[in-house]
């Protein structure tokens, strides 16, 4: 009877959270957008210098959300995971440099990694490419198109 009982009232907060996630479908365009203003603003006042590259926990708090529900709210508007977002927008920022002429060294250090290597590995790991390979198809393709176009 104890079961039934439990079972009962964990079935009833199981449905509160689900509804509470699709009344958030209303307000997901406005979570993504609060959260890339977030990450820019972060990055925009150079906080990875001194925090080092923002977490799923700090963004959530920031936006006053726990972070397991705004990891639930991110996953439900974008398919993909919080970090995962955040990852993207990091690799976004970083290929913005690159094309911008900045070295990896001044990259790393720009985008608040530690030492260069470890910059060079996340990349690679969410680029699909070394740093190097990426800077060398940029200077090929703006080779193309100077040639292209003349």
């Amino acid at each position: 009877m104890l079961l039934a009982y439990l079972s009962l009232i964990l079935e009833y907060c199981n449905r509160i959270y689900q509804r509470q996630l699709s009344e958030e479908d209303r307000g997901e365009a406005d979570l993504l957008k609060r959260f890339h203003n977030l990450l820019q603003t972060y990055f925009r006042e150079n906080r990875q210098l001194s925090q080092g590259l923002p977490t799923v926990a700090w963004c959530a708090s920031e936006l006053a959300y726990s972070p397991r529900y705004f990891g639930d709210i991110v996953h439900k508007a974008t398919g993909g995971t919080a970090i995962g977002y955040i990852h993207n927008y990091i690799i976004n920022q970083a290929k913005s440099l690159l094309m911008q002429g900045h070295n990896i060294s001044e990259t790393s250090r720009l985008l608040g990694f530690d030492f260069p290597h470890h910059f060079t590995r996340f990349f690679k790991k969410n680029a699909g490419m070394q740093p190097s390979k990426y800077i060398a198809s940029i200077s090929r393709f703006a080779g193309f198109s100077a040639s292209s176009s003349k």
